[in-house]
């Protein structure tokens, strides 16, 4: 490495130190949610979320299917208008569903699909839930941010780029990809990325 690439490397370490720590700052001020529940703030976010479930529904009709990291349960309802059963999981009791630990535990049954927004995100060890997804359903349905800084959102234990992000889920599943830009989930990606939609089957 030159003397100006490792300087370059360097400052591109500082910027994202005080990007952290500038976001942490904020978050005291202004928290971010971590939980979406319909009607309660009728905003864009609440609207993306949405779009993400109405966009799973044209895999789910007729089919079982597990939305693991459910929430408070709107999506269950959305993806229940079409499949035969819908069962939700999440770390705690929000609208009957199931209770997991999606670091340690799995859920023990096999699902035609499985559906998880803004989950892996969340996890410390991402491998160990998709390993049990492969070994339990036909078809995950599956989303992510991509391109946050670290720091902006104090839930995630992970941030990654479109690159990394595939080459996480292709360890275990053939994907086709959908990028989402608002409310609208396109099948070529539209800049800027926000987030990223894949559509896998267990390899």
């Amino acid at each position: 490495m030159t003397r100006t690439s490792s300087v370059g490397s360097s400052l591109v370490r500082l910027r994202d130190t005080l990007l952290e720590q500038t976001f942490r700052l904020l978050r005291h001020i202004k928290p971010v949610r971590e939980r979406v529940a319909l009607g309660e703030r009728g905003d864009h976010v609440e609207r993306e979320h949405v779009a993400r479930y109405n966009f799973a529904k044209q895999f789910c009709a007729g089919k079982t299917v597990a939305d693991i990291a459910c929430g408070t349960g709107y999506g269950m309802a959305i993806l229940g208008k079409v499949a035969t059963e819908v069962e939700g999981y999440d770390k705690q009791s929000l609208c009957g569903n199931r209770i997991i630990d999606l670091e340690k535990e799995t859920w023990g049954r096999h699902y035609d699909v499985i559906v998880s927004f803004e989950t892996i995100e969340h996890l410390a060890n991402p491998e160990f839930f998709l390993g049990n997804v492969r070994k339990t359903t036909n078809l995950l349905v599956v989303s992510s941010p991509i391109g946050e800084f670290r720091g902006y959102n104090p839930h995630h234990k992970q941030v990654w780029d479109l690159s990394q992000f595939k080459g996480l889920l292709e360890r275990y599943f053939r994907c086709s990809y959908y990028y989402q830009n608002a409310e609208i989930i396109h099948n070529e990606p539209v800049l800027p990325i926000r987030f990223a939609v894949a559509v896998g089957t267990p390899i």
